[in-house]
């Protein structure tokens, strides 16, 4: 599922939902285009998993996998 965010007039296209930011993830959210039940579903488990990883925040192990 390809996933296209639009924000400040700017359009970003995701292959992935592990690819997208945190901070967008809490966006989308509040966002029309994903209020309905799978949309929420997938962005509100994919929060949730980011938030038990214990002493690393997900982007920052992304980061590293990445080698940035």
């Amino acid at each position: 599922m390809d996933l296209i965010l639009k924000v400040n007039n700017m359009e970003k296209k995701y292959n992935n939902i592990e690819d997208i930011s945190t901070s967008n993830l809490y966006r989308m959210l509040e966002m029309d285009r994903f209020q309905d039940d799978d949309s929420q579903k997938m962005i509100k488990d994919e929060l949730k998993f980011r938030e038990s990883i214990i002493g690393l925040y997900f982007d920052d192990m992304i980061s590293v996998f990445k080698g940035e």
